[in-house]
């Protein structure tokens, strides 16, 4: 089969934009049955040597000191978002208008007024091209297979959910400050954005949020210090933002989307719960007045010792339970509460799905489906995800709406954390 290959205009070309670039470069040993990929024609940096430097190690024919020379090129097809988080409002909107195919690093804005700049021009982005933001934690096979769990019923009614994204690389009070130090930088953008994408996904949005965050060092150096020197030897900036945050969610924000109600011979779920058609149930009680209405767990943070990139997810519900975890991604743990237990365990128990490498055509073929899956490996396939979408005119991974759905349950994180009270999403669930 013959590909057809897009001109990609890669922005920014930091440790995310070398990411984005390798998985371009790889994605056609990756996904040989995809009808369109992109092959990187160009890339923009802030400033010219380091586009040139750029340029170099990708191996493309363009280099610009200007996004904006990059975007206005007619010859671009696709523009790959890889600046810094305050940088994306402005790149996104001039690609947009320019009738560009958008792939977005998330967060896909960097404050709550961007998002609900972007909301008001909704129905001008559901018009436009492709667009997606790249929750790539979506690219796992295993958190894929959770999603069929999930809307297969075999969870049954969701219950509880614990979602934790750990670092330890702001423990260090010499660690010197960058722009994650910033108002557009922290945590809840970093790390929590993943966790509230999959908790959206597979879930739903909370119907309120109730947020605590931590600083841990209130200024940090501007450069790296020499031995012997301390803190104060240096020029430092103020940390704007946060290190560490907790969010206790509950209940779901409207109607719950409705899952197979699966025959079993136990009662499983309370028939108060279950609405009157057999076939279907909420995914979970979403009232929060109702005492069965759904908890979760939220946290991120990058004061925790002794970890490297350490994402762990359980959901919880009448008829099972699974688990994830980033540092052991080939497998997604199953339990089936449905499985008859007896003398000696008897079915009962965890089975270990072996999801690995294995994706469905067209966006794979490639290493073998028993192949251990990775963090790039999961890049590479959220850009697939994203190549189907413009040959098909669908959407497969997370678009433009739906990052900005997140981007509100975001916002409402950060105004709980500062007024320390709940906040809610959906305000007739008050």
């Amino acid at each position: 089969m013959t590909q057809k290959s897009l001109n990609v205009g890669l922005v920014g070309y930091g440790m995310i934009g070398k990411v984005h670039a390798y998985a371009h470069q790889v994605l056609p040993w990756y996904a040989p049955e995809l009808p369109v990929v992109g092959k990187i024609k160009a890339v923009a940096t802030a400033h010219p040597e380091t586009a040139q430097a750029a340029k170099a190690q990708i191996g493309c024919e363009l280099a610009y000191g200007d996004y904006r020379e990059l975007i206005n090129n007619p010859e671009i097809d696709v523009v790959d978002i890889c600046a810094p988080n305050a940088e994306h409002f402005p790149i996104l909107k001039e690609a947009l208008a320019a009738q560009k195919h958008v792939y977005c690093e998330k967060p896909i804005v960097a404050s709550q007024s961007e998002g609900v700049a972007l909301q008001k021009d909704l129905g001008f982005i559901k018009r436009a091209k492709t667009n997606a933001v790249a929750f790539h934690l979506r690219g796992f096979a295993a958190l894929r297979r959770a999603k069929e769990l999930i809307d297969e019923g075999r969870l049954g009614q969701l219950l509880q959910y614990r979602a934790a994204y750990r670092h330890s690389s702001m423990l260090d009070p010499t660690t010197p400050w960058r722009w994650k130090n910033s108002d557009s930088g922290g945590v809840i953008l970093d790390l929590a954005s993943h966790l509230f994408d999959l908790v959206l996904w597979l879930i739903g949005t909370p119907a309120y949020v109730w947020a605590q965050t931590q600083t841990a060092t209130p200024v940090r150096p501007l450069r790296r210090l020499n031995p012997g020197e301390l803190v104060s030897d240096a020029p430092v900036q103020r940390v704007t933002s946060e290190d560490s945050v907790v969010v206790v969610t509950r209940g779901l924000a409207g109607a719950p989307r409705l899952v197979a109600r699966r025959p079993c011979a136990k009662i499983m779920e309370h028939r108060e719960n279950l609405g009157t058609d057999p076939n279907v149930m909420p995914i979970a009680v979403g009232a929060v007045k109702n005492p069965a209405s759904l908890v979760g767990i939220v946290e991120a943070t990058k004061l925790a010792p002794g970890t490297e990139d350490e994402l762990t997810l359980e959901i919880g519900g009448t008829r099972g339970a699974i688990r994830f975890s980033l540092m052991n991604s080939h497998y997604l743990e199953f339990f089936d509460a449905t499985e008859p237990s007896g003398a000696y365990g008897g079915e009962s128990g965890w089975k270990k799905l072996a999801c690995g490498g294995r994706y469905p055509s067209p966006e794979s073929d490639f290493p073998s489906p028993k192949s251990t899956t990775g963090w790039l490996r999961a890049h590479v396939a959220s850009l697939a995800s994203f190549y189907r979408g413009i040959a098909d005119g669908c959407v497969y991974g997370a678009d433009f709406e739906q990052a900005l759905a997140v981007q509100s349950i975001l916002n409402a994180v950060y105004n709980s954390a500062v007024t320390n009270n709940r906040i809610y999403l959906d305000p007739s669930n008050c």
